[in-house]
């Protein structure tokens, strides 16, 4: 039996003071979309590893979710 493990971000207070969901949790998802690469930029420069899994699935919601506005 395994794991299931969301790749989307339900929430959890645990990131709340993270510098990076500081830095993006104050702008709308269009602001947010006309700065994808700096965004894209600074979840490419998070370490991979289980300390820094919160904030790398908010970050990936937050992209999969500027995809979906026009």
């Amino acid at each position: 039996m395994s794991d299931n493990i969301s790749i989307n971000y339900f929430g959890s207070p645990n990131i709340l003071n993270h510098p990076l969901y500081l830095k993006w949790s104050q702008l709308d998802l269009a602001s947010i979309q006309a700065a994808l690469a700096s965004i894209q930029s600074d979840l490419g420069a998070i370490e991979a590893n289980m300390h820094n899994l919160e904030i790398i699935a908010y970050l990936s919601t937050v992209v999969r979710a500027c995809g979906l506005i026009t």
